[in-house]
């Protein structure tokens, strides 16, 4: 959650700095050692309690990061665009090591197991344009996935909601943006949607009675920037601090491949390159989690039959909740059912590099914005909307799971909501109910009550 700016005096804390002597530099194997487990766990959500296993793992355990490091971190991520999880593994494995490239061996031990196994889904997959044509018990299990992960969507944008919806103005933006989403199911038309929301948040929320006269920017910062431009720092043997010049080039290094992209793809006619520009763009404008990305995959990806049909997007999307690793190694199957290997690469990383580039650009920055009563009011606006494009996906994903048997499909959506909502059931174990439940189904029907499957006869 974000907190309200408040604008009363504070008293000041303790200065620290992202480099301090005391933490230790880990190697690439120690590093690798500590992130890929992660990747095992049900990491979601950004919650209280993988908050708790980034604090026992590397400022407990490893003595790699500071306690006020990660507080700052969190913060961060919780406010930027981008994935968190991902995120808080980059600025972890950075912090850790003293430089950037510890920030991409933590990401790439957390990410890679997960995607290795998307990529080869999304591959086999390709080779069979009716689901139909698999063995029957996958076909059912299929059936199955897709109607466990109505529920996972749904629980998401309840959760979301819940969190976020706190006045008639955000459950509005939320209404509008769902029916334009509806109405213009089109990439452009979702971001201009969100920085409008952002627009009319501040415009109809703002307190003039507590900002009129006032300056934007607290003098006194609640808490100390997260960095400090000390030389002696600087020029510590085996240190690199997430320096201005470090997120200074990131943010350019950001531009850069934007502008790229923008031209290579204005000039070649590439699917690859298309799709690419497309999820590089799905990363930038991730903001309120990675849930998010899914009405901008949606779009990009469905509503161009070049791509990708929507069969497959939603068994995509409820493998990625199954399997290791965040929910963005969802590109990477994607990619490689309708372009193969080289597509899944190239949507995967592209997917990836803004969050990677957004916290080393932001993270020097933090302490200068953090406090501003426009961008917190932003940030609401463009989430109220962005749960509204999460309840049109609820519904698309429905519909989908819902084309063979709609009684079975509703039935196991709800049963699946219980599990994840009520008993905290993780989400792989919601998806492998599910697909056994529908495979139960249909075995009691043939051999119990001898009856033909209606699930064959679209």
């Amino acid at each position: 959650m974000i907190e309200m700016q408040t604008f009363r005096n504070q008293p000041t804390q303790a200065k620290f700095s992202l480099l301090i002597n005391a933490s230790r530099t880990l190697t690439y194997q120690e590093l690798f050692n500590l992130a890929y487990p992660f990747a095992l766990f049900d990491i979601k959500t950004l919650n209280a309690s993988l908050y708790g296993q980034f604090k026992e793992v590397f400022v407990t355990k490893a003595q790699a990061v500071t306690e006020s490091q990660l507080e700052e971190i969190i913060s961060l991520v919780d406010f930027i665009p981008g994935a968190t999880t991902s995120q808080m593994m980059v600025a972890l494995g950075t912090i850790a090591m003293k430089n950037a490239q510890g920030g991409v061996v933590a990401l790439i031990a957390f990410a890679t197991p997960g995607a290795l196994l998307l990529a080869i889904l999304g591959l086999i997959y390709s080779k069979y344009p009716d689901p139909r044509d698999l063995n029957i018990l996958i076909f059912l299990g299929i059936q199955g996935i897709k109607s466990s992960t109505v529920a996972l969507i749904l629980q998401l944008m309840i959760s979301m909601a819940m969190h976020s919806i706190k006045n008639r103005v955000h459950f509005s933006l939320s209404v509008l943006s769902a029916v334009l989403l509806v109405a213009y199911q089109q990439s452009y038309v979702l971001i201009l949607t969100m920085m409008m929301g952002g627009i009319l948040a501040i415009m109809l929320e703002y307190d003039a009675e507590n900002t009129i006269g006032r300056r934007t920017f607290i003098k006194d910062q609640t808490v100390t920037p997260a960095i400090v431009n000390d030389p002696n720092l600087i020029n510590i043997k085996n240190s690199h601090k997430i320096s201005l010049l470090l997120g200074n080039k990131s943010l350019y290094l950001y531009t850069i491949i934007l502008i790229a992209l923008l031209y290579l793809n204005s000039s070649y006619q590439s699917m690859i390159l298309d799709i690419s520009l497309s999820f590089y763009n799905i990363g930038t404008f991730m903001i309120g989690g990675t849930p998010i990305t899914l009405p901008f995959m949606y779009a990009e990806t469905v509503l161009n039959p070049l791509y990708i049909n929507e069969d497959a997007f939603w068994l995509g999307f409820g493998l990625a909740a199954a399997l290791p690793g965040p929910y963005l190694n969802f590109a990477i199957f994607l990619g490689t059912h309708s372009m193969g290997i080289s597509g899944g690469v190239c949507c995967w990383i592209a997917i990836f590099v803004p969050s990677i580039l957004q916290i080393w650009g932001l993270l020097p920055h933090w302490g200068n914005f953090k406090t501003n009563v426009y961008m917190t009011k932003f940030k609401q606006g463009v989430v109220s909307v962005a749960i509204g494009f999460l309840a049109t996906a609820v519904y698309y994903s429905w519909v989908d799971a819902c084309k063979y048997d709609m009684p079975t499909a509703t039935v196991i959506t709800f049963l699946s909501l219980i599990y994840v909502s009520l008993l905290n059931f993780n989400s792989p174990a919601v998806i492998s109910l599910g697909a056994a439940l529908f495979i139960i189904r249909y075995l009691a029907l043939w051999y119990y009550r001898e009856l033909d499957p209606v699930i064959f006869k679209q």
